[in-house]
């Protein structure tokens, strides 16, 4: 199995950069996602060893930390402080207005970290929330605008079994199929499932991508996995590769 472990939200804070970097130099990881809108992205990009930059992609946020843009679609739906917030994105309307300024501030986070001299080499979002339906529009103007086309698919969480949701795999056949067509991975899902599937038989793909979360207090456990020699304990082999080599 070829597989590429993605860190989530660099740029988010300091202890995730610091870990973030110190997984890239031990060969932990293989690729992370960048939050153009974070606090810490120049902290980021000062910390992650130049080998390695190749490899970085956009976080795609819209529910945390300020908006890089103005747009009138935000009225309403930032907080007192004009943050995003997950709250707002489950519960406000999305408008068409408010579907312009998410277009608006999604090309500016990428271009920004273009701006840093970076290739970009794949999209996700924070919470997933590039894979919401309603925006799929959205993404894919995006995608033939910005003449990206390596994406992270929406989650298989049982590897095919009865609890794959529908919806995920519509949303994966149409973000490959639909022009521009998105090169993925076969399958993508969090690294503790990914381990606890792998322990008992391999997963039906033939690429995988798992996200990952160091530096982040709620995913300590999942940071010692990673440190801990994980593929010693899985009955089938696996390659470790970025979103490069697709």
């Amino acid at each position: 199995m070829r597989l590429i472990i993605n860190a989530d939200d660099l740029g988010r804070s300091r202890e995730v950069n610091d870990a973030v970097a110190e997984m890239f130099a031990q060969g932990l990881i293989t690729s992370a996602t960048l939050m153009a809108n974070a606090p810490f992205l120049e902290d980021a990009l000062d910390k992650i060893p130049a080998a390695s930059r190749a490899a970085l992609g956009v976080h795609l946020n819209i529910t945390e930390f300020r908006p890089l843009v103005a747009h009138p679609g935000w009225q309403g739906w930032v907080d007192d402080q004009g943050c995003f917030s997950l709250r707002a994105f489950r519960e406000k309307p999305l408008t068409s207005l408010v579907k312009a300024a998410i277009a608006a501030e999604w090309r500016a986070q990428i271009t920004r970290v273009r701006a840093y001299g970076l290739e970009v080499s794949h999209l996700d979002s924070h919470h997933d929330v590039h894979t919401d339906i309603r925006l799929f529009g959205v993404l894919k103007r995006l995608q033939y605008r910005l003449k990206l086309r390596k994406i992270r698919l929406a989650e298989n969480p049982t590897f095919g079994r009865s609890g794959y949701f529908l919806k995920n795999r519509m949303w994966n056949w149409a973000l490959r199929c639909c022009p521009p067509a998105a090169l993925t991975t076969a399958g993508f899902t969090s690294f503790a499932t990914f381990l606890e599937a792998g322990r008992q038989t391999q997963p039906p793909f033939v690429s995988l991508e798992v996200m990952v979360h160091p530096g982040h207090p709620h995913f300590a456990e999942e940071s010692r996995w990673l440190k801990a020699p994980w593929r010693q304990n899985l009955p089938f082999p696996v390659e470790l590769i970025s979103y490069n080599d697709l």
